[in-house]
């Protein structure tokens, strides 16, 4: 949300709006302008809700309250919790939508009034809407967590040691193994019930922060992502080999 410049009284729920109406925009221009490198995807903002966004919206929790005193990040994370109440998604359609088409056309004045957007762009707004929607639940329960940990003294008067941690440059778990390869072997993990994550995306932001390949290969978030809702069956094949392997060498030690 680095995009949308701080002001002290905007609350996470209305930065969090013009960051989604920001990005709608930004899509749409993308398919507009470089039309014969891209194609709609329609589930780019599915992806973006509950990956990028909700990451960046988590960060932004922390980068707001960082130079705030206890009673300050009480109010503004109190007040922000609430706004999920006042601004529901089923009551800001037609806000959202007028947010959209200003940013649309931004630096210019609108042409004409939000509600005579055409067919088209009408139902691409409302394409994001839905899934903007779907994902508010998210983004509330971060906020929760955020509480939480306020009140349980993980923010406020921890806040300066915490900084000075993050500073601290860290080592990572280095392997052999492709992105490919650990995205699929944490997979199994949590398909069994191994490793548990509130979300997938603190699964795939763990991983990214703690393991480096070999391979040479940029482990990110995203990468991770990528490869862990769709397996490569190389990486399926290379589990197989090493698993059967684990078996046999469980069942020699067994016998020992």
């Amino acid at each position: 949300m680095e995009k949308i410049m701080e002001a002290p009284h905007i609350y996470l729920v209305e930065e969090l709006e013009l960051r989604v109406s920001i990005e709608a925009v930004e899509y749409k221009r993308k398919l507009n302008d470089f039309w014969l490198e891209n194609t709609f995807d329609p589930h780019y903002f599915k992806r973006f809700m509950e990956g990028p966004l909700l990451s960046e919206f988590v960060q932004t929790i922390y980068k707001r309250t960082q130079h705030l005193n206890n009673n300050e990040i009480n109010k503004y994370l109190t007040v922000s919790l609430s706004q999920f109440k006042t601004h529901n998604p089923a009551l800001r359609f037609e806000a959202l939508k007028e947010q959209y088409y200003k940013d649309y056309w931004y630096p210019n004045p609108e042409p004409d009034h939000h509600s005579k957007m055409s067919e088209y762009e009408t139902k691409y707004f409302t394409h994001v809407f839905k899934w903007y929607e779907k994902h508010f639940h998210l983004f509330e329960e971060a906020t929760k967590q955020a509480l939480d940990d306020f009140k349980k003294g993980y923010l406020g008067s921890f806040a300066d040691f915490s900084l000075q941690n993050n500073l601290q440059p860290k080592q990572k778990l280095k392997t052999n193994l492709t992105v490919k390869e650990i995205a699929y072997l944490f997979r199994a993990l949590h398909d069994e019930g191994i490793i548990e994550s509130r979300q997938k995306t603190d699964l795939f932001n763990f991983i990214a922060e703690n393991f480096s390949s070999k391979q040479k290969e940029d482990i990110s978030a995203n990468s991770i992502k990528n490869a862990f809702d769709t397996p490569d069956f190389n990486a399926v094949d290379f589990w197989q080999e090493k698993f059967t392997h684990f078996m046999q060498k469980a069942k020699k030690d067994k016998e020992k």
